[in-house]
């Protein structure tokens, strides 16, 4: 049996699959590094676990090429080698020894890292790897302590010679590199194994900085390591040379040290300078250079302070050194000094070392405490500065001569998360109403320069908007064609409404604008029907009474084609490669089907030619699709009741031949929805060396109806051949109430429906039942909370760069009365959308009486005192789909009238929780918000008391959009108010690590005067489900209260103290008791059951993620493909969201054979140390019950056959533990979960894709 439903069973929870959904954005190193060839302008991006290669464009501009994330540890250090020996004054002095692979697609550069896991990692970008990047992992010594372990330092030998890793303290190591020669021809057969030879040192004190210095000149052989190490109130220099002729003397270097000045015993940076072997020491009040020979007597510098109206000047915290052309380093050293407020100043030094000139540059106006150098875009009116921070975004800017950095490309950052809130897409009222459900995801970050932001974090493909602009009278697009004609470096573009069309011209620079060429109003027709362009650049467009052919090199041969007056066309398609157009019309005579080929002759002119007679039809089709698959095409009609008619078309002879018509089956749908075929496309793809394709049909229903072409025939002799066979249907989507309007671009398809624009992508080996849905998300980068609304055409267009050929794909749409340029991304990423804040926030939540977020955030007064800052606690309600920030809560304006009310704090006051209530009363309900803060006492800087304000918030009767609000009650309590929980009528308060409760008057529950229970320690979250009471404490993990007879008396907790950050709750269902997930620092996820036993908890399974979550918060949508019926998100304070699956016995014991073997696997997980792949790793997932989602996401990437190789290769080598009894049982575990299939492992991998794939 094919194509079963998964096996419908009772859930009981036996593990927890975690999986990594988006990945923290902060960026630690941006490197420019070309690691794929010396053509492509490579950047590497390197956060705390993944490695983003993008591509700098000649537009300015960087492009997403490959990301890497199969990282077994943190990166804690990231450098670049020069595979070349150039140093900057060397371009015209080369060696008469060239390599022996002088190949230009090879990487010039390495990537080298460092990780905590103890380890070097050096890498590049190769086709002929497994995989994009071509990697050697070098294990580290490991006999040392937690806080001697190596990687904490790496430098790199100016002339690639060698690379350094120290620990912090004691201990460094030198690693020689092979010859670049030897280098470059591992590289040419895919291959990296780059060091010699390797030697460790020792040394007494904590290692500060670590970097190699250059030699003096060209025959200057030494290799020479720097060390400034701190012992016992002493900062020293330690200069380590070594002589390159001699190999023995490596583990023998000649050593120096020198004591620093005392105004030098911290410093902040140290730069090596390229000339007399110099370096520069950085401290916040001082700058001085020293040489190893005068290393007691620096030449010192004053400070720089870049704000004339600050006293003091900061502290500088990143350098680079840009690229200069030969005659320039022959003379100066050039260093970008940067200050962690984004303040910059450029440094030239002598060939005697000396300090010549320095030169303000301005201000980023981006905090700058991690990523920064300089890219070389061979711009030579200025230098593209990269640069980012731990707060707030980074960016690409760009530094003209004698002008301030501009800002062309911003890194969106919103880490640090200090809350999140998970809300539905559907809800009534305020959102659309539409079928698809989604879980939508917002956090609020913090930023340095005291504005902070409501992110909702998306995923999907990004189209940035580059340019937009008015179409004139064009005010409702039916349709929209765009090609480019590459030869000319030109993008024509149609729109066309009702009634008119207009033909325009641009470049994909945009450097001209675009033209308006032709309008075709003045020339009574109707509408656009189709458009291409043929291979000989001829532009051919198909209205209902003309077929027109323009020629952009020579307008005077552009002509037209009229029909006959009595036949009109209903619709059409042109297929520009094989220069075809295929119609349908209706007159008096019935609907037929028209095969017409394009001709062009010598002279220019364009004409039709028709091989056979029109086709008749007994349907009037709505929509066409044409596939060309070589010597035959198909064509695909679809029609107003829901049928789609199939013809395989004779490209020779034009002939048609047709097949059995299909009809679409929707079943559970109302009576009155249309079937009615909207838009075809075709997708294909080639995958075991055939061609699988599909046929999606929009409806105007706003269904998605899919069907798997089935090209697998006979021909009369029996024997196999490719041919079209059928359709076969497969399960439709329900994605809105309007119009899917759907399009074929190269390997995918996309459409729009509503204001949601989507693309559809196969699998990677184009199984039949694996296709995807992403979503398109368009963005504007001035202005990050933007999303269109209206969509009304689009298409899309690539060109390819004549220089670096890279492919960029161009998407032109009609949205918000707008004609919207966009540059579209080939992978689908996490793309945020930012709401900005006059404040940093502290709290969010989601109201479902108010359909908007609520948000706390905290603004910074100066007062007049010297150094003394006020910060006052604000709270503000905000429209989830809204696309202005929020405008700051301005007293003066309230009092005014102007702006409503909002609760506020007093100076000093910190909001610390906040609950949206709904108690009932007498069969009546009503909403409040409750508030609680904490406050410090005056003159009692160590005292802080809480308070309770009870505010009531609604929607303005006149003007919806707006709500107002009152104080309804303020309640004070002698220690903070750390969380709260409704518990019907009554709230319950923990104040310090007591217990509370605020009831109304004429409450039904009472409760005693004191209560009985206290907590441990005091409470980062509280809920209250089913008579019990689950309190996260800061210290002491989970704890279980009870009410009984009015008093809250212990119950249980978890008898291990753990800092506790946050929990949520599962309710039980008929066959699960309740379960209750709890995050703890370290990273730690606990799932607790059997909650209403007293006593000790167990937990039972255990996640250990590689960062802690603070907030876990439960989704609305259920997740595909798993029994469980929720679906939880874990958010990481640095960025990252994690999504928990429970799983029952069965899944889990399927997934965890698939985990054995992906843990097995070095191609999958390739940083596993040898012992831990075959013996921890294992047991591990045997003994915490937890499944490792971004692992099998790997496996996901790859194909089902990979899976059927690493089954059949049991008993060998690294699956030696694989038995035929272990995949017997495996194969076993596939029926259990998802029943009998005639392809075991093509099933398990459509349902682990689906169970993977990320929709929010």
């Amino acid at each position: 049996m094919s194509g079963n439903k998964p096996v419908t069973r009772p859930t009981r929870l036996h593990g927890l699959l975690t999986q990594p959904l988006i990945s923290s954005p902060v960026i630690n190193w941006i490197l420019p590094a070309r690691l794929r060839d010396k053509d492509h302008n490579d950047v590497a991006f390197i956060g705390e676990r993944r490695i983003q290669i993008k591509e700098a464009l000649p537009s300015g501009h960087l492009q997403d090429v490959v990301e890497k994330s199969d990282l077994e540890g943190s990166l804690i250090g990231a450098k670049v080698i020069n595979v070349s020996t150039e140093l900057p004054w060397e371009s015209q002095a080369r060696s008469e020894l060239e390599p022996p692979y002088d190949n230009d697609n090879l990487p010039p550069q390495l990537l080298f890292l460092a990780t905590d896991s103890n380890e070097l990692l050096f890498m590049y970008c190769s086709e002929l790897g497994d995989g994009p990047f071509v990697s050697y992992n070098r294990p580290l010594p490991r006999d040392v302590n937690i806080a001697d372990k190596y990687g904490k330092h790496i430098a790199v030998d100016p002339k690639s010679r060698a690379v350094a890793v120290s620990a912090s303290r004691n201990f460094f190591g030198v690693l020689w590199l092979e010859h670049p020669g030897e280098l470059q021809m591992q590289m040419a057969q895919g291959k990296l194994n780059p060091l010699e030879s390797e030697n460790f040192f020792q040394v007494d004190g904590d290692i500060l900085f670590m970097e190699f210095l250059y030699p003096k000149d060209i025959n200057d052989k030494r290799t020479i390591l720097l060390l400034i190490v701190h012992r016992l109130g002493t900062t020293r220099s330690m200069v380590f040379e070594w002589d390159e002729a001699s190999t023995v003397s490596r583990a023998n270097p000649k050593m120096t040290s020198t004591c620093l000045p005392q105004q030098d015993q911290l410093p902040s940076m140290v730069i090596p300078l390229a000339k007399e072997s110099s370096y520069l020491l950085i401290t916040t009040n001082s700058m001085a250079m020293y040489t190893p020979n005068c290393s007691s007597r620096p030449m010192r510098y004053p400070p720089i302070i870049p704000d004339a109206e600050s006293s003091e000047a900061g502290l500088w915290t990143r350098w680079a050194r840009p690229s200069r052309n030969w005659m320039y380093s022959q003379r100066y050293d050039g260093i970008f000094l940067c200050q962690e407020k984004g303040w910059i100043y450029y440094l030239e030094f002598g060939n005697d070392g000396e300090l010549e000139t320095q030169t303000s540059l301005g201000q980023l106006h981006c905090d700058v405490d991690t990523a920064f150098d300089i890219l070389d875009m061979g711009h030579e009116g200025g230098d593209f500065i990269l640069a980012a921070g731990s707060q707030g975004d980074g960016g690409l800017f760009v530094q003209e001569a004698r002008d301030h950095p501009r800002c062309v490309q911003r890194f969106l950052n919103w880490a640090p998360v200090p809350d999140a809130a998970v809300i539905p897409s559907n809800t009534s009222g305020l959102f659309k109403d539409t079928p698809y459900d989604h879980d939508r995801l917002f956090v609020c970050s913090t930023s340095a320069s005291g504005n902070g932001a409501i992110t909702e974090l998306r995923y999907g493909i990004e189209a940035q908007i580059g340019v937009s602009a008015a179409l004139g009278g064009l005010s409702s697009i039916r349709g929209m064609w765009a090609v480019s004609l590459g030869a000319r470096d030109s993008i024509y573009l149609l729109a066309s409404d009702p009634l008119s069309s207009l033909l325009l011209h641009t470049t994909p620079d945009m450097r001209d604008g675009i033209t308006a060429l032709q309008n075709d109003a003045e020339m009574e027709i109707q509408q656009t029907l189709a458009m291409d362009c043929t291979p000989s650049g001829v532009i051919v467009r198909v209205t209902e009474k003309v077929v027109h052919f323009f020629f952009p090199t020579a307008f005077y041969l552009s002509s037209c084609i009229q029909h006959d007056p009595l036949v009109f066309v209903t619709a059409a398609i042109v297929d520009g490669p094989s220069s075809t157009i295929i119609m349908t019309t209706r007159s008096e005579n019935g609907n037929f089907l028209h095969l017409l080929r394009i001709v062009v002759t010598e002279g220019g002119s364009a004409s039709l030619s028709a091989h056979e007679a029109p086709y008749p039809l007994q349907k009037e089709p709505i929509c066409i699709a044409y596939q060309c698959w070589g010597d035959f095409g198909s064509i695909f009609l679809g029609t107003s009741d829901g049928t789609v008619l199939s013809f395989e078309v004779y490209n020779e002879t034009g002939g048609i031949r047709q097949h059995v018509d299909t009809r679409i089956s929707v079943t559970d749908t109302a009576q009155d929805m249309s079937k009615a075929i909207e838009s075809l496309a075709v997708i294909k793809t080639l995958s075991d060396d055939r061609i699988h394709a599909f046929l999606f049909c929009g409806l105007r229903s706003g269904m998605l109806v899919p069907f798997e072409i089935d090209t697998n025939t006979t021909n009369v002799h029996g024997d196999p051949v490719f041919g079209f066979k059928c359709l076969r249907q497969r399960a439709p989507r329900h994605l809105g109430q309007t119009s899917i309007n759907i399009k074929t671009h190269n390997k995918f398809a996309f459409f729009t429906c509503g204001d949601d624009f989507w693309r559809v992508s196969f699998a990677p080996d184009g199984d039949g039942f694996d296709y995807f849905l992403s979503r398109v998300w368009i963005t504007d980068q001035n202005c990050p909370a933007y999303f269109p609304i209206r969509f009304s055409g689009f298409d899309l267009v690539d060109v390819r760069d004549k220089l670096s050929r890279t492919i960029t794909t161009y998407m032109f749409c009609f949205a918000d009365g707008q004609l919207l340029v966009c540059s579209l991304d080939q992978e689908a990423k996490v793309v945020p959308r930012r709401i900005d804040i006059p404040g940093n926030p502290s709290k969010l939540t989601y109201s479902d009486h108010l359909r908007c977020l609520i948000v706390s955030y905290s603004v910074v007064q100066i007062r007049e005192m010297p150094l003394y800052l006020s910060r006052t606690a604000c709270v503000e309600f905000v429209d989830p789909d809204t696309q202005s920030p929020v405008v700051s809560n301005d007293m003066n304006l309230v009092t005014q009238g102007l702006l409503p009310w909002r609760p506020h704090g007093v100076a000093g006051e910190k909001i610390t929780c906040i609950l949206d209530w709904m108690p009932y009363k007498d069969g009546n309900a009503y909403h409040l918000i409750a508030i609680g803060t904490s406050i410090g006492l005056p003159h009692q800087p160590t005292t802080r008391q809480g308070r309770l304000m009870l505010i009531q918030a609604s929607r303005d009767a006149i003007d919806p959009e707006k709500i107002t609000c009152i104080d309804k009650h303020t309640q004070w309590f002698n220690d903070p108010v750390y969380a709260m929980t409704a518990y019907g009528d009554s709230l319950i308060i923990v104040s310090g690590k007591r217990f509370f409760t605020v009831s109304s008057r004429n409450s039904q529950t009472k409760w005693v005067r004191n209560i009985t229970g206290v907590l441990p320690s005091p409470a980062v979250a509280i809920t209250m489900e089913g008579g019990l009471i689950y309190v996260t404490t800061s210290r002491h993990s989970l704890v279980v209260y009870k009410i009984v007879n009015g008093d809250i008396v212990m119950h249980g907790s978890d008898p291990i103290a753990r800092d506790g950050l946050s929990h949520n709750f599962l309710e039980a269902n008929a066959s699960q008791s309740d379960l209750i997930f709890v995050s703890t620092r370290g990273g730690a996820i606990r799932t607790f059951a059997c909650l209403d036993r007293p006593g000790d908890l167990v937990p039972r399974p255990t996640a250990n993620l590689p960062v802690s979550l603070i907030k876990l918060a439960r989704g609305c949508k259920p997740p595909a493909a798993l029994t469980t019926t929720k679906t939880f998100y874990g958010f990481g304070i640095n960025g990252s969201v994690y999504r928990l699956l429970c799983l029952d016995a069965k899944e889990w014991h399927l997934l965890r054979l698939l985990l054995n073997i992906c843990l097995r696997d070095e191609a999958i997980c390739p940083s596993l140390a040898r012992r831990h792949r075959y013996l921890d790793a294992i047991s591990q997932v045997e003994n915490s019950k937890h499944i490792d989602g971004n692992i099998l996401a790997r496996l996901a990437s790859r194909n089902s056959k990979y899976l059927d190789e690493v089954l059949m290769a049991c008993n060998k080598s690294q699956f030696k533990d694989l038995t035929p009894d272990t995949v017997h049982m495996f194969f076993e575990a596939v029926q259990d979960v998802l029943g009998v299939y005639d392809n075991h492992t093509q099933a398990v991998f459509s349902w682990l894709r689906n169970m993977l794939h990320i929709e929010i």
